[in-house]
């Protein structure tokens, strides 16, 4: 970590908290980065050729993806910062037992620990002037950056999988994706035919061409 954050993070750290939530935090956990398509080349592309100062990684997991998103940044010397929203809950597949992701997520007493799991991840790899956390729902946080007036060049979207969450966060963040920004989708698969639904009829809705860099689908949104 920096002696000095950048100008951006401090400035959303400050607008987000109200104050730097890692003063002081020590790392509770190894560092695991289990996710999945976390270093997609798309990331890599979008933040070397467009630079976006703010970047909003909604569905976290574990951090992979936005400590990658961060690690861009800071490679292409991008004054940036990225907030990571997610209940750190988990989704219906990490809960229902009879799926193949259940038994990912550490508990205690019954509680997720994914937000620990997290923090831990971020503060081992050095980035605590770079993330700034949004422990929310998607619903929420977006209704919270959208008055306090952030707005990002690059928006991940890679909560739920059901279609009508993938819709509703893809409406959502577009409101808060600048002109000429990039919406990334995750898992435009045919193991996910909600976010392939979902994924066609919002590019379709918008008039915009839907771009897929598999599993990875973006749209670019008009300057």
């Amino acid at each position: 970590m920096s002696d000095q954050p950048g100008s951006i993070f401090s400035a959303l750290m400050r607008q987000i908290h109200g104050a730097n939530i890692y003063a002081g935090y020590m790392p509770t956990f190894p560092e695991d980065l289990q996710g999945w398509n976390s270093t997609h080349q798309a990331f890599d592309e979008i933040i070397r050729g467009a630079r976006p100062s703010v970047a909003i990684d909604v569905g976290v997991w574990k951090g992979a993806s936005t400590i990658y998103l961060a690690d861009l940044m800071k490679r292409y010397g991008v004054d940036g910062a990225v907030i990571a929203v997610d209940t750190f809950l988990g989704s219906v597949e990490h809960w229902d037992r009879n799926s193949g992701f259940a038994g990912l997520i550490p508990h205690r007493f019954g509680m997720p620990l994914l937000y620990e799991q997290f923090l831990s991840n971020v503060a081992r790899r050095g980035l605590q002037d770079r993330i700034v956390p949004l422990p929310q729902t998607t619903t929420t946080a977006a209704t919270l950056l959208s008055r306090i007036g952030v707005r990002a060049g690059l928006i991940h979207i890679d909560a739920s999988h059901e279609f009508e969450d993938v819709l509703r966060d893809a409406r959502l963040y577009w409101d808060i994706l600048l002109p000429g920004g990039f919406l990334v989708g995750d898992d435009y698969a045919p193991d996910w035919p909600g976010v392939v639904q979902a994924a066609d009829m919002f590019a379709a809705e918008k008039g915009v061409p839907l771009m897929k860099s598999m599993p990875k689908w973006i749209v670019h949104k008009p300057a």
